[in-house]
């Protein structure tokens, strides 16, 4: 129950948290390019609104209700979107044209976990079909828990939404690269209240709130680095190449992963 509370909490805060977090059309545009149009099934991993319309079919599966319902931009003729488990998803062998995500492949507790979706996903797509999903991967080079706080107070971190991410990946260390949300919370207290920290160097404050959310649960996510997920999509049929994106606070560290069944 605590965990689906903290998903479902997500959901809610999802709805007015900014960049990096949530695409907007110029990703979806480049989503469409690197699908070669999204023509056909779009089996979409998550209920992302900007990728809602990326396919002729959209199929988009969520483990959340509440997710869904905060989110999800309705059903029609065209689209729908259904509670289900990535790992094992109501969809036949080779029918998916695409199967699109966004921070799919970090929204998930470990990497067994990670490696069980690749495997769907090489299952799901037609011969020729490719998989896009933005991540949130770890720099390189790697960067302490320190080195964030120190950029965030010398004002080379571009906003709350961001340091988040980055204690995320510095807290992810390998060989697991799985960390907690708990611990994220815990990594960011030297900054004392982060909303008038955020206020004195010109960050939205607003964006504090998505640190509170943390209090009390056990979730955890995935932040791994370039070269575990091409590791992780290896073991399981695919190829992993790698699409930057720009244009957003955090972007350098959010690229696409290109995957396609292997020969």
């Amino acid at each position: 129950m605590e965990l689906q509370d903290h998903w479902d909490d997500l959901g809610r805060r999802l709805a007015r948290m900014g960049p990096p977090q949530v695409p907007g059309a110029a990703l979806a545009a480049q989503v469409r390019a690197l699908c070669g149009g999204c023509r056909g099934t779009t089996v979409l991993l998550g209920v992302t609104p900007a990728f809602a319309d990326l396919g002729d079919r959209v199929l988009a599966f969520d483990a959340s209700p509440r997710m869904i319902a905060q989110l999800w931009t309705g059903d029609d003729a065209r689209r729908q979107a259904r509670v289900a488990d990535w790992t094992a998803l109501p969809v036949g062998d080779g029918q998916a044209d695409q199967v699109l995500g966004d921070g799919s492949l970090n929204a998930v507790p470990d990497r067994d976990i990670l490696r069980a979706v690749l495997r769907e996903i090489r299952r799901l797509l037609v011969p020729g079909g490719r998989a896009a999903v933005r991540v949130f991967s770890r720099p390189q080079p790697e960067e302490t828990v320190a080195d964030v706080l120190d950029a965030a107070r010398g004002g080379r971190v571009e906003s709350l939404n961001a340091l988040r991410w980055h204690l995320a990946s510095a807290l992810a260390t390998g060989p697991a690269h799985e960390v907690a949300v708990a611990e994220i919370l815990a990594a960011v207290e030297p900054l004392g209240d982060l909303a008038a920290f955020a206020q004195t160097r010109g960050m939205d404050p607003a964006e504090a709130e998505h640190f509170q959310a943390y209090h009390g649960t056990s979730s955890g996510y995935v932040f791994p680095d370039r070269q575990a997920l091409e590791q992780d999509a290896a073991q399981s049929g695919l190829t992993c190449t790698w699409v930057e994106t720009s244009g957003y606070p955090g972007a350098r560290d959010c690229p696409f992963a290109v995957l396609q069944a292997r020969d």
